[in-house]
């Protein structure tokens, strides 16, 4: 399977030789910079290469897009695989402005929330959530930023659901489980730009012992969606190099709901023995304090 940035070279290479003079300017403009044209509008594209901007619309055209809009899509899920820390903050330095910085981050969970909201259906979340709860065995995988996300939704699946494995540091326990265990398991595994290589090795060798696998990621085009089962594709705009959440944990938060009213009864008991065990450990605190009787 050819990787993104191949797969955009092909689109460009073989449509070339039939371009005109002021779409080659184009062409070749991305080839020497792909990274480049992430972070650039159609204005300057066109500027650069002292064409039009219909010029531009017309080449996305020939790549077998409907519009620019579309190509920018593309490039999107493109360079999310490939951008680092320091290209998405020069994105974000260029498109700064003199708005205060806490509302430019709200609007952007807005955004992302309302973006969630009118692509996720209902049935996809039911579907997934069923294939959870059936489970015998789940395991829930994210490594770096996802990491976060992850500990977050195995935390809460574990007061709902016996057998649960969090891994997020890659230990060997997770290796050993999935080689030894043979009861009815699926992985849910949650990975965002940039996708760690050893989540892929992860989900590789799940795939070989037959553990059904549902991910959480950001475009078709990530690599971790071709060895999944199962997937929810969840938009990530950000207005700069730190990966906005706050949509995503909304998410999983709906999610486990679903888990646990799919067996209310069953729901309250496992949170009734996790709430004891708080108790008897004196995990929390409490107005009398800690160590209190």
């Amino acid at each position: 399977m050819n990787s993104a940035r191949e797969d955009l070279f092909n689109k460009i290479i073989k449509v070339y030789p039939a371009l005109s003079p002021k779409k080659r300017r184009v062409a070749d403009f991305i080839l020497k910079d792909h990274k480049k044209v992430f972070l650039m509008t159609a204005r300057e594209i066109a500027e650069e290469c002292s064409i039009s901007e219909p010029t531009i619309i017309r080449f996305t055209n020939d790549l077998g897009f409907s519009g620019y809009m579309e190509f920018v899509q593309y490039m999107k899920g493109l360079l999310h695989i490939e951008l680092t820390a320091v290209d998405r903050l020069q994105k974000a330095s260029q498109q700064s402005d003199e708005s205060n910085t806490l509302d430019k981050y709200c609007q952007n969970t807005i955004d992302n929330i309302e973006n969630l909201r009118n692509t996720i259906s209902k049935a996809d979340l039911k579907k997934i959530a069923a294939a959870i709860f059936k489970a015998e065995t789940a395991y829930v995988v994210g490594y770096r930023a996802s990491a976060t996300l992850a500990y977050y939704f195995g935390y809460l699946l574990k007061k709902i659901k016996d057998n649960v494995f969090l891994d997020t540091s890659l230990s060997w326990e997770i290796r050993d489980s999935i080689i030894r265990n043979g009861k009815s398991r699926i992985m849910f595994v949650i990975a965002f730009p940039r996708y760690a290589r050893k989540t892929i090795e992860l989900m590789e060798l799940a795939r070989k012992y037959k553990v059904k696998i549902i991910c959480i990621s950001d475009t078709p085009k990530s690599p971790i969606i071709a060895l999944s089962d199962h997937y929810i594709i969840i938009d990530l705009e950000s207005v700069s190099f730190i990966d906005p959440f706050a949509h995503i944990i909304t998410y999983l938060a709906a999610l486990i709901h679903e888990i646990t009213f799919m067996d209310n009864a069953k729901a309250v008991r496992y949170l009734s023995k996790f709430d004891d065990g708080m108790k008897i450990a004196n995990e929390f605190y409490t107005d009398n304090g800690f160590g209190a009787p």
